[in-house]
């Protein structure tokens, strides 16, 4: 089966959202947001190509918004055949119905690609860490249905008892907390290392994407 990479492109309060639900749902004819039918609207021009030509591709010159609408951005790994390319000149592609994220590999990034969310976080360590803190280490999943009060994204353990939580979406600062049974132990942002003597702690995205 042929797998592609799709981008959906939104505002951070749009990102959040759709996140935290889990989904994207689609645009609606009836209210004049899906020239090409009912669907959740995607393309295959990625950020690096700058934000004037995806602008331009996926608003069709219009300038009203395009930059709030480019804060971040969703990388989708689909199958080809679950999206229709609509008939224009334009990279627009289709996907009808709801788009579930939970059925494919993605990952939320802040238009200038640093990760903002996916759908599992592994924890790893190759050194002391993995003695003091063995506990912490696995893969943790995206709770659809759990937040901070103060809005932070929640990832919890599988089969364990901590909970990874990510900087506010569009807080730029990179640090990640893990949560157990109140106590607060600070780690790292994703793709980093520190080094305190010889302990070392990293964290890396679950599933692989694109960089």
């Amino acid at each position: 089966m042929s797998e592609e990479f799709f981008y959906h492109y939104t505002t951070m309060a749009g990102a959040k959202a759709i996140f935290l639900s889990g989904k994207i749902r689609p645009s609606l004819a009836v209210n004049g947001t899906a020239v090409h039918g009912d669907g959740v609207y995607l393309t295959m021009l990625d950020p690096r190509l700058g934000r004037e030509q995806v602008g331009r591709n996926n608003w069709d010159g219009i300038t009203r918004r395009q930059d709030q609408k480019m804060e971040s951005y969703f990388e989708i790994l689909l199958p080809s055949k679950k999206v229709k390319r609509a008939k224009e000149r334009r990279n627009i592609q289709v996907h009808t119905g709801v788009l579930h994220l939970a059925l494919y590999k993605w990952s939320l990034r802040a238009w200038n690609g640093d990760l903002l969310a996916t759908q599992h976080f592994m924890v790893n360590s190759d050194g002391e860490a993995a003695q003091r803190h063995g506990y912490a280490m696995g893969r943790y999943t995206l709770c659809s249905n759990i937040a901070t009060y103060d809005n932070h994204v929640v990832y919890k353990q599988d089969g364990g008892f901590c909970y990874l939580y990510t900087p506010n979406i569009g807080d730029q600062t990179g640090v990640w907390g893990l949560l157990l049974s109140c106590s607060l132990v600070t780690i790292l942002p994703p793709h980093t290392r520190q080094y305190r003597g010889s302990t070392r702690l990293m964290i890396a995205a679950g599933k692989k994407m694109r960089p």
